[in-house]
Formats: structure tokens, C-alpha cells, sequence
């Protein structure tokens, strides 16, 4: 009896030996047609760890991150230690990604895929193609190329008028092929020195969503008086991350306008215009120079005769005739463009047609 026992345990022990030796068996086979299957298929098993991104995400809905999947194949030699996430931009230059979920260096085993969440703003990278890199220590990395949406926001005018220093008017649309409505929330005003004006009024008022194919026209309170003549880039952000920029030059301190202009056949060597400053006007303009403009974009300064002589100082809200010396003879019916100049820069300009 205690011999029949002896024999079943040993059978028992010699049938789990089998079982193990014809897994470990299986497992070499298994390999071996794996890796027989690549080199079919020209594929070399690679003797470096090697990763790939199997997917990547923007979202439109938030432009301050974006996520990629890597994943370390079966066949990788050895588990991959991810370091590093890099992004090209279409411009040629290449950002590193500082805050990442799950923090780097990560190890991925082999066979094993996980999700990095990447805190980088893309928004000023909308319809461009971006290479995303991730850098595995002592391996070969891996490049994806994916093309950001395209984000359709413009802003299409942005006019100031002298006759309302503390407001202006912005109109934002939303295009037709847009990814997604645009929640506008924040409208701002940048000068040239850096200083950013937030427009705290509008009218309608902000958060303002933007639907895709419509139009949307602010008036914004802003004083920019003391800000005439000067460039001011108007800034629309939304919700989404996004920001969308347009640059105006504001109105100058003085207005000059030309009307009247009076080409009498009695005297084809002169011509008469009217020039006033506007009411709107901060400061006098001191009027220098007269000049015409020709189609084939070449000029002429033309002489004007006294009273007044120039340069002429014109006050706020006056006018002021000038007789300008010009033979129009040859010129009938052709069109030209007057002018009068400041040394400020300020200028009067009107298109006519000689009779």
C-alpha cells in the first residue's frame, strides 16, 4: 500500500514536470512564430526597446493640454523608461512638455500601453501639423504627427471713430468650417510698449458664445484718448484657450479732411480745396505741403498761392481755402488723389476726377 502511494505522488510530480516543460516549450514556439511572422514581413525583431504612439488627442474644448498613448510591444527586448515629450511646431521650433500625468521618467513594461496627459498649450497652433516626440532612455522613441482643428475665430474690423474717444466697435466671427462654437470671455487692448488695457464693459456682454458661422459685434468701452495715432492690437479670448488678435492704428490727434475741390475751365492753371480740421480733433494742424497722387503712383508737390502762405497752422474745427497752382490741362478726366501733410504725420486725402 504504502508503495502504490510512493508511485501515485511521483506520477504526480512527473505529470506537473511535463505540464511545466510543455509550457515553457509552448512559450519558446510561440516566440519563435512571432518572431518567424515579423521577418516574414521584413520586419526585423528590434535589439533596442522600441516604442510607439498609438494615439493622440486635442481636445477643441480645452487647448491647454493634449494626451498620447505609448505603447512598449511584446516583442520589445527589455521594459522602456519614457524620459522625455517633445512638440514641433509648423515654424521649426520644438517645445518640451514640463508637466506630465504620469510624471517622467515612466517605466512601460513590455506589452504595456499608457496615457500621458500633457499640460501644453496648442492654441496658437490651430490647422497646423504638430510631431509629437517621446525619448526613451537607452531605445528608440517615437514620432506621431497629428493636424491640430482648425478653429475658424477672426476678428474682422475693429474701428475706432474720433467722434467716440471711449469706445470702439469689434466684430468677431466664428467661420463656417470651424471645429466648434468659441465662448468668448475675456477682450483686452495691447500698445506697442507691452501695456494691456482690459475692456471691462461691452455691449453685449461677456462670456458671449459664438456659434459657427455667425457674426458677433461688440461696442467696447474704452477710453483711448491719450492713445490717438498710436498702434493697438485688440485681443479675444475664449474659454476653450484660444486667443485671436488683430492690430488698428487709432485715429490721430488731428483730422484733416478736403472737400470742395473747384477745377474752373476759366483757369486751367490752378485749382481750389477746402481742408478742415476736424471738431473732433485733439490739437491744431500745422498744413506744409500739398501733393498729388497720379495712377501710375508717382507725385507732385504743387505750389499754393497766398493768402493763406504754408506752412499754415489749422486750428480745431476751422477750414481753410487753398489755391493750388497746377496746369490740368493734359490731365482732363484722368483721376488723381490729393493730399495735404503735416510734419506730425497728420494727413487730408481725397480721390477725384479732373473735369
Amino acid at each position: 500500500m504504502k508503495t502504490a502511494r510512493n508511485l501515485k505522488a511521483i506520477s504526480k510530480i512527473l505529470f506537473i514536470l511535463l505540464l511545466l516543460l510543455a509550457t515553457i516549450i509552448g512559450s519558446i514556439f510561440s516566440y519563435l512564430i512571432l518572431a518567424g511572422y515579423y521577418l516574414s514581413l521584413g520586419v526585423e525583431v528590434p535589439e533596442k526597446t522600441t516604442v510607439s504612439i498609438t494615439g493622440a488627442n486635442l481636445d477643441t474644448q480645452n487647448t491647454e493640454t493634449f494626451s498620447i498613448t505609448v505603447l512598449n510591444p511584446t516583442y520589445s527586448p527589455t521594459e522602456a523608461k519614457i524620459t522625455e515629450i517633445w512638440v514641433a511646431t509648423a515654424d521649426n521650433q520644438t517645445h518640451k512638455v514640463t508637466n506630465i500625468d504620469p510624471q517622467l521618467p515612466h517605466q512601460l513594461d513590455k506589452g504595456q500601453e499608457t496615457t500621458f496627459n500633457c499640460d501644453w498649450s496648442w492654441a496658437d497652433y490651430t490647422s497646423q501639423k504638430l510631431k509629437i516626440i517621446v525619448l526613451v532612455e537607452d531605445g528608440s522613441g517615437a514620432v506621431y504627427e497629428v493636424e491640430t482643428a482648425a478653429v475658424g475665430l477672426e476678428i474682422t474690423a475693429a474701428v475706432f471713430t474720433t467722434t467716440d474717444t471711449q469706445h470702439f466697435n469689434l466684430t468677431v466671427r466664428n467661420a463656417e468650417g470651424s471645429a466648434s462654437d468659441m465662448n468668448v470671455t475675456k477682450i483686452s487692448v495691447t500698445m506697442e510698449n507691452g501695456t494691456e488695457f482690459q475692456v471691462r464693459e461691452t455691449t453685449p456682454s461677456i462670456p458671449e458664445l459664438i456659434a459657427v458661422g455667425t457674426t458677433t459685434r461688440f461696442y467696447c468701452s474704452w477710453n483711448w484718448t491719450t492713445y490717438r495715432g498710436l498702434n493697438a492690437t485688440i485681443n479675444v479670448y475664449t474659454s476653450e484657450g484660444y486667443g485671436f488678435h488683430r492690430t488698428e492704428t487709432t485715429p490721430k490727434p488731428a483730422q484733416l479732411s478736403i472737400t470742395d475741390p473747384v477745377f474752373s475751365t476759366s483757369d486751367m492753371t490752378a485749382f481750389n480745396i477746402t481742408v478742415k480740421n476736424s471738431d473732433n480733433s485733439l490739437v491744431s494742424a500745422n498744413i506744409t505741403t500739398v501733393k498729388l497722387l497720379f495712377a501710375d503712383s508717382s507725385t507732385l508737390e504743387v505750389s499754393v498761392e497766398s493768402p493763406p502762405d504754408l506752412p499754415y497752422t489749422l486750428p480745431i474745427g476751422d477750414t481753410v481755402t487753398l489755391k493750388c497752382l497746377w496746369d490740368w490741362t493734359n490731365y482732363r478726366e484722368e483721376g488723381i488723389a490729393i493730399m495735404v501733410e503735416t510734419p506730425e504725420g497728420y494727413l487730408g486725402y481725397l480721390q477725384y476726377t479732373v473735369p
